[in-house]
């Protein structure tokens, strides 16, 4: 993996804030801040290789907050 993006929305996808990521040399990791509420969190994540192939992801209500 070249690059990576993460983005989190807590509104099930209707707007999405970008996620803090980086790579630690044995992957990446991605930090979210979440609302002081209870709701949904969403994720997207975008990959890209070295050849330039990408693959995205979505997954909404990813996990609950309470």
């Amino acid at each position: 993996v070249r690059s990576l993006t993460v983005e989190v929305s807590y509104d099930d996808g209707t707007t999405w804030q970008k996620a803090k990521v980086r790579s630690t040399g044995r992957g990446w990791v991605a930090g979210v801040k979440h609302p002081g509420q209870p709701g949904y969190v969403s994720l997207r994540a975008k990959a890209v290789d070295s050849a330039g192939n990408t693959v995205t992801q979505s997954v909404v209500r990813a996990y609950r907050l309470i």
